[in-house]
């Protein structure tokens, strides 16, 4: 066994003077190995039963979840500043692309970057799998688990502006719906083989709310496909007074236009019962944002997609696998995942959700994991 790498991936969460290269990247490796689900950041559950008493110590801005940033501040310290100055984004195998845009907040144009993996063996159409970071996130490290797991999928990771996705009250204004819509132009340009007749995607958080921004803005029936959306509800703004809304300018945060929704999506909603961040249940978030409860979320897009019945009771859903419950509107290819137990990282039943996450992506559907 190789002591010193050992010692520094036991490490984490203590101030430890290492500083080279390659005790960063390995460092970076010990991360990317707990982070189970793939989502870009550690939670509790997801980390040594030694280090994580020293978890809130790490957590610097108390969010419940720990980055790449401050795992690499606790395990190898500060990065040197002249190391800092000219170290690029670790992409490995993976293609980085930039969109170019300007908005209020970056009137001369800026750099908007997505990460792409390619499958090793191409076929004559390449199925596309889009993966949104949650607030904070980095594509870059997001990317890497979807590839593995995804190993036969065109992968691609965009970056949010301030590593957010202009959902309610975040820092960044970014004009997100196009970001979306030229990077899909650009990659019929760069990847011919890819499939863009229906692109599947999965986010998480703040992420998922993106998810729902692009289902409510796109007009393209047949683009995306199939979607799951992690861990966070629609917001008010979304959907209210009966109908679906979408913003007539991005920098003032109003979603002020009705919109009907055209997408045919099947479309997978997954919430966690004791989430702090974006609770179950609905309620504020933040300062501004109020979001709807998950059950609810997934109702309304069950009623746009031609949905006439009444919504689900708590108590009808279907118990799929040991603490997780199914809520499924069948015609309208719109399912509920309710996670008994579980918080904004979704904890030990994360591998389980995992699987079935893989399932519905490639299929559209949710088979039963007892």
């Amino acid at each position: 066994m190789n002591l010193r790498k050992t010692t520094i991936c036991c490490a984490l969460f203590l101030w430890v003077p290492f500083s080279s290269a390659d005790e960063r990247a390995e460092s970076e490796k010990g991360f990317k190995g707990w982070d189970k689900n793939g989502d870009g950041f550690l939670i509790p559950s997801e980390v040594p039963e030694g280090p994580r008493k020293n978890f809130k110590n790490v957590d610097k801005n108390g969010d419940g979840k720990v980055n790449l940033e401050e795992h690499l501040l606790a395990t190898v310290g500060p990065e040197e500043p002249e190391k800092r100055k000219v170290r690029k984004p670790d992409s490995g195998q993976f293609k980085r692309h930039v969109i170019r845009q300007s908005w209020d907040q970056e009137k001369e144009g800026y750099d908007r970057e997505y990460f792409v993996s390619v499958p090793e063996k191409i076929k004559s159409k390449i199925p596309v799998l889009f993966v949104f970071h949650g607030g904070g996130g980095q594509a870059s490290n997001m990317i890497r688990g979807w590839a593995k797991r995804f190993s036969d999928y065109l992968v691609v990771s965009p970056q949010g502006y301030r590593r957010g996705w202009n959902i309610s009250d975040e820092a960044t204004k970014a004009p997100d719906t196009d970001f979306f819509k030229e990077i899909i132009k650009a990659l019929k340009i760069n990847y011919p083989k890819a499939d863009l007749s229906s692109v599947s995607m999965v986010g998480f958080s703040n992420g998922a709310g993106y998810i729902f921004r692009l289902l409510i803005e796109i007009d393209d029936e047949n683009l995306i496909r199939n979607v799951v959306a992690m861990v966070s509800s629609m917001e008010e703004g979304q959907y209210h007074d009966g109908s679906f809304w979408q913003r007539s300018d991005d920098q003032n945060g109003k979603y002020d236009v009705k919109k009907k929704p055209v997408a045919k999506s099947s479309i997978l909603t997954v919430h966690g019962t004791e989430d702090r961040v974006v609770p179950y249940a609905g309620g504020k978030r933040g300062r501004n944002a109020i979001h709807l409860s998950a059950q609810d979320t997934a109702f309304y897009w069950a009623q746009q997609k031609g949905f006439k019945g009444k919504r689900i009771a708590d108590n009808k859903g279907n118990e799929i696998s040991s603490g997780i419950v199914s809520y499924a509107y069948k015609k309208a290819n719109v399912t509920h995942l309710k996670i008994f137990g579980a918080g904004h990282g979704l904890g030990p039943k994360g591998e389980k959700v995992n699987t079935l996450i893989n399932d519905f992506i490639r299929t559209g559907k949710i088979k039963s994991r007892y």
